[in-house]
């Protein structure tokens, strides 16, 4: 009975991410009226969650090495205001500012690995002291006011779409990106299998492959045809699938994705056994700091200007997203695709919360009780394994 109870809770673990998105999109489209499952509101739900999911992608690497980074939302706040006063007031160029944003995420990026890796500071207190300095640096650089507007060729990494093959409805372009990326996922998925049933690492069970690949093909039509019948992909949500792909590609297939488990799981056990620990999470915080850069281009291209405010408690939504889509706040446990589809998951939560104009009070005691509850889950999990 007991070992049957422990399987259920194992299944409904592994199924959770899928649960509470049934759960919230069924809650929502029930209470709007059909209004939150619009092929516009979805769209625009995406939209708003792309900058979050892109950190996310990289944040999901810090909590896996045991880290944190309390200072992602202040620092896409702090690129932004760089960016736009050099673009506004200076006069820079596109692709000059893009130089000067990835310059300063390096720096960024440098600074937290010496104090974290190197020096054995802890991370909450580094980047917590990091989100004050740059809050300064906002405050003093851009004299506490609105900048803007950007260039319309910097805007177009947050607000475009990519142009459409034809006149029809659909939009074309998305719909071959569409197909092209499912043909792309089955040969790697097929190829992967049958690299790992040569090397005897599990036994030929097709069937099983084949539901999945079926499944994960339904669902890129089915958040494809969200773009296909509106406007077509945005740069931004072209911009993350890239990130999300490479990323996912370096955690399962690379030296330094394994490193990065090898480290959260037992960083000690990891340098005993030759891995160069200081050195990992220094590539960890630098990687970060430069998507957080990027998301930065991205949200300052939305919304057209930097604000003193821009990328309030972003982190955490970041944070949330990762927790809520599988990564271990105790290290050694994430995927970049649950990470991506969590930090999503709380879009969706906000959106619909909008929707119903829930008041901000009400909104924030929300998104905290469900980190409280992901974070549980993921404490109890660990613990029965254990």
């Amino acid at each position: 009975m007991r070992e049957k109870r422990a399987n259920i809770t194992g299944v409904l673990y592994k199924n959770s991410l899928l649960i509470e998105l049934i759960i919230i999109f069924a809650l929502f489209s029930f209470l709007t009226n059909g209004t939150f499952i619009s092929t516009r509101n979805l769209s625009n739900l995406m939209m708003q969650g792309v900058t979050c999911s892109i950190i996310a992608i990289t944040m999901t690497l810090v909590i896996v090495s045991c880290n944190c980074d309390l200072s992602a939302g202040t620092a896409l706040g702090c690129m932004g205001t760089i960016a736009a006063v050099i673009q506004v007031k200076a006069g820079f160029g596109t692709a000059a500012t893009l130089l000067v944003v990835a310059a300063c995420s390096l720096v960024l990026g440098l600074w937290h690995g010496f104090w974290i890796a190197y020096k054995k500071l802890p991370a909450f207190i580094v980047t917590l002291a990091t989100q004050l300095v740059l809050k300064g640096i906002i405050l003093a650089v851009g004299n506490g006011a609105s900048i803007g507007p950007m260039s319309d060729s910097f805007s177009k990494f947050g607000s475009s779409y990519l142009p459409n093959l034809g006149e029809s409805s659909v939009h074309i372009t998305s719909l071959v990106i569409a197909l092209a990326g499912c043909v792309i996922f089955i040969v790697i998925s097929v190829r992967g299998e049958k690299r790992k049933i040569q090397q005897g690492l599990i036994e030929a069970n097709w069937n099983k492959k084949i539901i999945k690949i079926v499944i994960v093909v339904a669902a890129i039509f089915v958040v494809s045809g969200i773009f296909i019948f509106y406007k077509g992909f945005p740069y931004a949500i072209v911009v993350l699938t890239a990130l999300a792909a490479v990323f996912h590609y370096v955690v399962n297939n690379t030296v330094f994705g394994r490193y990065v488990f090898a480290v959260g799981g037992n960083a000690e056990a990891a340098k005993l056994s030759g891995i160069k620990t200081e050195k990992i999470n220094m590539q960890i915080y630098m990687l970060h700091s430069l998507i957080v850069g990027v998301a930065s281009v991205i949200y300052l291209g939305r919304v057209g200007q930097a604000t003193p405010t821009a990328g309030t408690s972003f982190e955490f939504t970041a944070i949330t997203g990762c927790v809520v889509g599988g990564t271990s706040i105790l290290g050694g446990r994430g995927t970049i695709v649950g990470a991506v589809i969590g930090t999503m998951l709380m879009a969706s939560l906000d959106n619909g919360m909008s929707l119903l104009n829930m008041g901000q009070s009400s909104q924030y005691i929300v998104k905290g009780l469900v980190l409280m509850l992901a974070i549980a889950m993921d404490v109890i999990s660990r613990s029965k394994r254990g």
